[in-house]
């Protein structure tokens, strides 16, 4: 599939979760299709340099499959020349641990010790940044990435715009490339793997702002997001919620619908297990039914813990959908 049609697929097959925005641009430095995971941009020409551009984020978890031994023992490249771990970080970076957990405190390590400063006139190389520990959107991005890359991982900085109401911005984030997740993208600015669908991709440092009109724009997709270390995380894992009948024993098959805060429309067959994965913290309502007729309808609130156990006990008498 080519990348154009392979990025407008993930567009219209974007779970319910996700959040779209839509903007016109009209310039001669324009946005590029890009797709990465929890990110994707398509760009369709409407005349002389003009685009559209649609842009979707999805918060659901990254789901990254590897242990941080592992990314340590690949060949280190691309860290910039003289450039070293710092002691106190590479210590708290254990090889038992995942290779996301790694990365994560990596990232806090950057929040918790470089302040963000919009008019910081300084240098924005990674080194100057974490010795006077404040910097720009780009220094930020250049010094999660010198560390990042320091400790094993495959990154880069990523230039584009950020969509402010008070107008575009130039601004700058980066990517991580975890085995089994691919490129993630990550905004030190705003959270711990987190980014909007006011972020658009250039394939480089914007020079001339292009006039932008903004037809849509997605809805906030932080809010569900758990914190960590004071900020928004994009976790690794989702929430399971596994559901047992267990009442009456001998029940015959019923289908069991998750509904989520954001109109996410889950399904699993209950036989007399099923299992919901991959679910953010929040509110949800499950129902369960058999051939149309409602049996159960509850109301759930998860959060915490990584697995939800439910068991599902059905009334002897129901209530026919619609009725």
């Amino acid at each position: 599939m080519r990348a154009s049609a392979l990025v407008l697929a993930l567009l219209m097959a974007a779970p319910a979760g996700a959040r779209e925005a839509v903007y016109l641009m009209r310039g001669p430095q324009l946005p590029v299709q890009t797709l990465v995971n929890g990110h994707a941009q398509v760009v369709t020409p409407r005349g002389p340099d003009e685009v559209e551009v649609r842009v979707a984020t999805d918060a659901t978890p990254i789901e990254a499959r590897a242990a941080y031994s592992v990314i340590r023992r690949q060949p280190t490249a691309g860290v910039p020349s003289g450039f070293m771990l710092p002691p106190a970080l590479a210590a708290r970076l254990d090889d038992r641990a995942d290779a996301w957990e790694a990365a994560t405190q990596v990232l806090e390590w950057v929040a918790r010790r470089v302040a963000l400063d919009p008019n910081d006139s300084f240098p924005q190389d990674a080194t100057s940044v974490l010795r006077r520990h404040r910097g720009r959107c780009s220094g930020l991005a250049n010094a999660s990435v010198a560390l990042l890359l320091a400790a094993g991982f495959e990154a880069q900085t990523v230039s584009g715009l950020l969509m402010t109401d008070q107008g575009p911005v130039p601004h700058r984030w980066l990517e991580c490339r975890f085995p089994g997740a691919g490129w993630v993208p990550a905004d030190p600015t705003l959270g711990l793997w987190t980014i909007t669908p006011r972020h658009v991709v250039f394939a480089d440092a914007v020079r001339r702002i292009p006039e932008v009109r903004v037809v849509s724009y997605g809805s906030d997709p932080l809010a569900r997001l758990p914190f960590r270390s004071g900020m928004r995380l994009r976790p690794n894992e989702g929430i399971e919620l596994i559901c047992r009948v267990v009442d009456p024993a001998d029940a015959p098959p019923v289908v069991a619908t998750l509904l989520g805060p954001e109109g996410e429309v889950l399904h699993t067959r209950l036989a007399p297990e099923g299992s919901f994965s991959r679910l953010l913290p929040g509110r949800w309502v499950l129902e369960v039914e058999r051939d149309g007729t409602l049996l159960r309808r509850q109301e759930l609130h998860l959060s915490g813990a990584s697995r939800h156990l439910l068991a599902v006990r059905l009334p002897r008498t129901s209530t026919r959908r619609g009725s």
